[in-house]
């Protein structure tokens, strides 16, 4: 028994620096849009938050309802749009955000294997720097959400 509680001893604080740390990432608003057909395409949205003092580096997202799901941006040059995979990542500044939407950053979510009809979710699982993973799950709508709007003061109350 003592070997085994030694052995445990020296094991606990090995394995607990091999594990990924906490990814401190906070997923707004996010949303895809609906796919009629099983093989088609869709494209995900949303915004991600580091609450972190440090840089956090997506890497990339995968979905079990896709072949595939890329990082994408939008970019547009002398009037023609294009899309390039963002391969060596894309970086989240300490306290920043970095915003996933129409005609920018995107997600790719390529070979649905099946559809996706607007109520429904389309989980992700965000792949961070350090092995970090995070779960998302995108609402599947036709437009985006609306972001929370301010609350103006009431008016003051008169006799």
């Amino acid at each position: 028994m003592r070997r085994f509680s030694l052995l445990l001893a020296t094991l606990v604080p090995v394995l607990a620096a091999a594990a990924p740390k906490a990814v401190e990432v906070d997923v707004r608003q996010a949303w895809a849009r609906p796919v009629a057909a099983v093989g088609m395409n869709s494209a995900g949205y949303m915004v991600l938050a580091n609450r972190g003092r440090a840089p956090i580096t997506l890497t990339g997202a995968t979905s079990p309802l896709a072949r595939e799901v890329m990082v994408h941006r939008t970019t547009e040059t002398n009037g023609v749009s294009s899309m390039r995979a963002m391969s060596q990542g894309l970086v989240i500044p300490p306290g920043g955000q970095v915003a996933f939407a129409p005609g920018g950053n995107h997600f790719m979510v390529m070979g649905l294997k099946r559809p996706l009809k607007s109520g429904e979710r389309l989980p992700l699982t965000l792949a961070f720097d350090g092995g970090r993973r995070i779960e998302a799950q995108l609402a599947v709508r036709t437009a985006p959400p609306q972001p929370a709007a301010a609350v103006a003061p009431a008016p003051p109350h008169r006799h």
